[in-house]
């Protein structure tokens, strides 16, 4: 049982590191700004709706972003929970990026939101894809909250 242990750990380890430092601290940002500003361990269905609500109404600068939302996802459950998927269809400089997160400081969702999808699509462009093809980002508000980078079978297509 220990090995088993020890080998998971050891793939935990090194997945960590495959990750960066930039995908840790932006899913880090994620984590800590959805508990302060939501509460998030005590999510109930109305702050769920005014988080939603909040992220729909940056969709149209996160687009600025190259990342637009593709689909929204709502879990009625215990705790709920929402999914943003997210998909890439421009590349946005990184000057440009900041510029528009400059210009949008008092929005610190955005930045979140914004700095998890640059450090998610970071992380997809490390890994090789063989047949498969990068698709969409996921970002899960509950918790805890989550980051997903989806890749689909190319041929699948």
């Amino acid at each position: 049982m220990k090995k088993v242990l020890d080998s998971v750990k050891n793939v935990f380890d090194e997945t960590t590191g495959l990750l960066g430092e930039g995908y840790q601290s932006a899913t880090g940002l994620l984590k800590e700004t959805l508990s302060n500003f939501y509460d998030v361990k005590n999510l109930t269905s109305e702050k769920l709706a005014d988080m939603a609500n909040d992220l729909i109404a940056l969709s149209p600068i996160i687009e600025k972003t190259g990342f637009r939302t593709k689909e929204i996802n709502v879990g009625v459950s215990i705790p709920p929970r929402i999914v943003f998927h997210f998909e890439k269809f421009a590349d946005v400089s990184k000057d440009d990026i900041d510029a528009i997160l400059k210009e949008n400081e008092d929005k610190t969702l955005l930045k979140v939101i914004v700095t998890t999808l640059v450090a998610a699509d970071d992380f997809q462009k490390k890994l090789t894809l063989g047949n498969f093809k990068f698709n969409e980002i996921d970002i899960e508000v509950g918790v805890p909250p989550e980051v997903n980078v989806k890749l689909v079978n190319a041929s699948a297509l």
